[in-house]
C-alpha cells in the first residue's frame, strides 16, 4: 500500500512524506484522531517508506521489506497493543530493549503503540525515558484516539500528527464505488460513522444495520413499555441501540429546528417518520430524551440493570 492509496488526509501526508523525505521522522510521533479513519495503517505505511528498498517510488509495496511489513513479519516492526486491557510496563520494557539493537534487516527500527491511551502509569514512565533520548534509527508512533488520556509528559516530547474523518459526502461516493453498496445505506454508514472509514466497513454488514429499521419501529416508535429483545442485549448490543437512538433524536431535532439541509440527516430513508416526531415532541422534550439517552450510555459503564436503562428513556418516549 502507498500514501495515494489513503483516502483523504492529504495534509498529514504531505507533512509525514517530506518528513521522512528530509530524514527527519524519527524520534517519538502522535497519530491522533477518532477511530476508524485510518491512522494506525498510516503508521505501517510510513514504516515502509521508512524501510523500502525500492530504487523508484517508495514503499513499493514489492520488495521484501514492504511485503514482510504488510504481513507484519518484518524484525524491525514492532507493534504494541493491548485489546481491551492496558499496556503494561513489560510491554514497554521489551521496547527498551529492542530499540537499542540496530535495526536487522531495514534503515529504521519502527515501534507502533496503538491505542496508546491505554498507557498505565508505569508504563507511560518507563516510555518516557526512551523518548526523552530515542537511539537513532528509531522511530515510536502511538495511535490514539484519546490524546488527553495520554500522560501531559509523554506528549511533550512528542511530534503530534492530528487527523480528520472524511467529509460524509465524500465517504458515501467511496462505499458506493469501492464497495458497492446501495445509495440509501451508503448515505446513512457515511453519516452515522461521520466520515470514518473504518466504522462504516465493520457497520455495513453488521446485525446492528440489519435490524436498524426494526428496532427503531419496535420500540421508539411502537410506543411499547419494553421491547424484550432489547432488553435482552448485551451492553455492548444495548451501547449499539443507544448510539441508534442518539442519532434518531439527532435528526429529528435539526428537522425540527430547520438546521440544515434535508440531506445531512443520518436517517434520510425514515424522513416521514422523523418528521412526525418533530411535530409530536417539544424542544424541551427532545432535550429530555437526548439527555436521558446520553446519561444511559454513561450508565453502561456502571453496574446498572439494563432494564431499567431501557424503562427510563421509555418513560421520556411514551409519556407524550
Amino acid at each position: 500500500m502507498r500514501f495515494n492509496d489513503i483516502l483523504g488526509h492529504e495534509k498529514e501526508l504531505g507533512l509525514i512524506n517530506n518528513y521522512i523525505e528530509g530524514g527527519f521522522f524519527s524520534g517519538g510521533y502522535v497519530f491522533s484522531g477518532p477511530e476508524g479513519i485510518g491512522k494506525k495503517e498510516i503508521a505501517l505505511i510510513a514504516a515502509e517508506k521508512l524501510n523500502c528498498v525500492s530504487d523508484g517510488i517508495r514503499p513499493c509495496g514489492l520488495c521484501g521489506s514492504c511485503i514482510k511489513i504488510e504481513k507484519g513479519q518484518h524484525p524491525d516492526l514492532h507493534f504494541i497493543e493491548s485489546g481491551s486491557s492496558q499496556i503494561k510496563i513489560e510491554d514497554i520494557r521489551s521496547l527498551q530493549r529492542e530499540i537499542n539493537f540496530r535495526p536487522y534487516e531495514g534503515v529504521v527500527k519502527v515501534f507502533i503503540i496503538n491505542d496508546a491511551h491505554k498507557l498505565n502509569p508505569e508504563a507511560a514512565n518507563s516510555l518516557l525515558k526512551v523518548l526523552e533520548e530515542p537511539p537513532a534509527g528509531s522511530l515510536i508512533i502511538l495511535v490514539t484516539h484519546k490524546p488527553s488520556s495520554i500522560f501531559k509528559t509523554v506528549l511533550s516530547r512528542c511530534k503530534t500528527i492530528r487527523f480528520s474523518p472524511l467529509r460524509p459526502i465524500l465517504l458515501k461516493e467511496v462505499l458506493m464505488e469501492r464497495y458497492s453498496v446501495d445509495g440509501e445505506l451508503a448515505h446513512f454508514l457515511a453519516s452515522y460513522s461521520e466520515g470514518r472509514l473504518g466504522l462504516a466497513l465493520r457497520l455495513k454488514d453488521s446485525a446492528a444495520i440489519r435490524e436498524k429499521n426494526k428496532v427503531l419501529d419496535s420500540f421508539i416508535l411502537s410506543g411499547k413499555p419494553l421491547d424484550r429483545s432489547l432488553a435482552a442485549l448485551s451492553k455492548d448490543g444495548l451501547r449499539s441501540f443507544l448510539n441508534m437512538a442518539a442519532s434518531w433524536f439527532r435528526d429529528v431535532y435539526i428537522l425540527k429546528a430547520g438546521a440544515v439541509p434535508e440531506e445531512s440527516l443520518i436517517h434520510l430513508d425514515r424522513r416521514d417518520d422523523l418528521s412526525e416526531l418533530a411535530r409530536r415532541f417539544s424542544f424541551r422534550q427532545l432535550d429530555g430524551i437526548i439527555n436521558t439517552v446520553s446519561e444511559s450510555l454513561s450508565y453502561l459503564d456502571g453496574n446498572i440493570n439494563t432494564k431499567l436503562i431501557l424503562h427510563n428513556l421509555g418513560a421520556q418516549l411514551w409519556t407524550v
